[in-house]
């Protein structure tokens, strides 16, 4: 992949967080391999290629999918909750990258958590989960800002629910990190729409 494209299987990382974390809201099916890969993301820490922390991208089918939407502006009334979360953990991200203290302690928390590993279910169990969440919380939920959830009261209500949104959000989190860092802005999705687009499309012919 270059470097463009490297930057979009990040971002589409993003949203595949962010649908994921919806259809959790609403009670939708979820997708494990989904998920799995991006709780697999937040746990590599030391890699700087996003192909290296999302090697297996063809996971990312509906962010990949949110992604397009939003740049070709046909996105259905149903892709406006994703939309925004992942619009926010963009912004979230931003916020953590202004916060060296926050950033040094969400790493030494995940460090802990990598030991701990083999102690889990796998990432996608309930108690790793909950552990991200608690991480979650300790870090970018210290912020002032706040990602407004919908979806039905019920779901939402569920402590192993909440535990997940929260899970993929820092998941969502840790992708936009790596989007930024591989160059991506926002000013981008906003003005060069057609050249996003068009990478995107040669990305999935060529790669997923």
């Amino acid at each position: 992949m270059n470097h463009e494209q490297q930057q979009l299987l990040a971002l589409a990382a993003v949203f595949e967080a962010a649908v994921q974390a919806d259809r959790i809201a609403t009670g939708a099916d979820l997708d494990p391999g989904a998920m799995e890969a991006l709780f697999g993301g937040v746990m590599t820490m030391d890699a700087d290629e996003a192909t290296t922390i999302y090697p297996q991208a063809e996971r990312f089918q509906d962010g990949f999918r949110l992604l397009r939407q939003s740049l070709s502006r046909q996105q259905p009334r149903e892709a406006a909750r994703p939309l925004s979360y992942a619009l926010a953990l963009l912004h979230l991200a931003a916020k953590l990258r202004k916060n060296s203290d926050v950033i040094s302690i969400l790493r030494h928390r995940l460090i802990a958590l990598e030991g701990q590993r083999e102690h889990f279910d796998g990432l996608t169990s309930p108690t790793f989960c909950h552990r991200l969440a608690g991480i979650y919380l300790d870090t970018l939920g210290t912020f002032r800002f706040r990602i407004r959830v919908q979806g039905d009261p019920a779901k939402l209500q569920d402590e192993d629910n909440a535990a997940r949104i929260r899970a993929l959000f820092l998941a969502g989190v840790r992708a936009a990190f790596l989007w930024h860092a591989h160059g991506g802005r926002r000013w981008r999705l906003l003005f060069q729409r057609k050249q996003q687009l068009e990478a995107l499309n040669n990305l999935k012919n060529n790669d997923l």
